[in-house]
């Protein structure tokens, strides 16, 4: 049990929906400004970052969620702020993105003859950034209290 007989929150579903479509949302046009900035030289670099965007969106939308529902059971200490939490949350994300970025990636650019390099660059930058985004994201939804309900100690 949790210190100072403080009971782990009971977290909403509709919670990890809504926060699953506000960080697909940031995450589609990073993804996509990222990738057009990679591929500028390319005559259809619109088509790859809207590709790989949208690709995304769909595919770790599922993801992203199932991600969320993992991290709700493992215990952790609720009545401090837990910053390594989201550190880990984060990173254990960007791990599991990065796949899907790097195959969508692939996929949308099997023509070009640096498809590996290209595709590397996009999930190389996105590690960066995203990993970043994603922690302020934590932290921001850390503070909103919408589908989360406290319970009184025994």
């Amino acid at each position: 049990m949790p210190l100072n007989n403080i009971k782990k929150p009971v977290i909403l579903y509709k919670r990890h929906i809504v926060k699953s479509i506000t960080w697909r949302v940031f995450s589609f046009f990073t993804t996509y400004f990222l990738v057009l900035l990679i591929f500028h030289k390319e005559e259809n670099a619109a088509d790859i970052a809207s590709g790989i965007a949208i690709g995304e969106f769909f595919f770790k939308m599922v993801l992203y969620l199932a991600h969320e529902r993992i991290w709700y059971h493992i215990n952790f200490d609720f009545d401090i702020v837990s910053r390594v939490r989201h550190i880990a949350k984060s990173i254990t994300w960007r791990i599991l993105g990065s796949f899907v970025t790097f195959a969508l990636a692939l996929f949308f650019n099997k023509n070009h003859p640096e498809m590996t390099t290209m595709a590397t660059k996009v999930v190389v930058a996105e590690l960066f950034l995203k990993v970043i985004v994603y922690y302020w994201h934590e932290r921001i939804w850390y503070h909103i209290k919408y589908g989360v309900i406290h319970q009184k100690p025994d």
